[in-house]
């Protein structure tokens, strides 16, 4: 724990450029670590204008309004000031999991998930055969013919039992 306690205090320590720099060499090559390593790549230079554009869906609250039907006064809003720099924009969303590497090759998720949706689908379509009326009919006939091979065998048996009996006493 002191060895990561150290890590963090010297992490701590670097500038944000050199620790954008240290990130995005540390997450080369790290397919799971891809977000943060586009999000470093893509890191604005201490130069560069950081312009916070309002979301379209955010109505501003008014101060001093009433709910309707009602003589309470609606407290005013508070306003939680913005975070000083706003992250960089990355190729990714924060909901997009892509199935696919950037060269292309299928994730092991993705080919896990595609298997067990064909290992459904195949259990499912068995489960739909049994209970159609042509899936009841070859089952029907399936039993009828274990139980016909059974009857066989077991007079198989009586026959072997009968010749065995009837040769001892000769």
């Amino acid at each position: 724990m002191a060895e990561s306690d150290d890590i963090v205090a010297r992490l701590r320590a670097l500038s944000d450029e050199e620790l954008t720099e240290v990130v995005r060499v540390a997450t080369e090559g790290r397919p799971r670590l891809a977000a943060l390593h586009a999000a470093a790549e893509a890191n604005l230079r201490p130069d560069d204008t950081i312009v916070t554009l309002p979301h379209p869906d955010v109505i501003e609250p008014q101060a001093d309004l009433t709910v309707p039907h009602s003589d309470v006064p609606v407290l005013p809003h508070l306003d939680v000031p913005a975070s000083p720099e706003v992250g960089p924009p990355t190729m990714l969303s924060p909901t997009d999991t892509s199935d696919y590497t950037a060269g292309g090759v299928p994730t092991f998720g993705h080919v896990r998930d595609a298997i067990e949706e064909r290992v459904g689908r195949a259990i499912g379509s068995e489960e739909l055969d049994r209970s159609s009326a042509a899936g009841r009919t070859v089952a029907e006939q399936w039993e009828a013919r274990e139980k016909a091979a059974h009857e066989r065998l077991e007079e198989i048996r009586r026959t072997l039992h009968r010749d065995r009996h009837a040769g001892g006493s000769e």
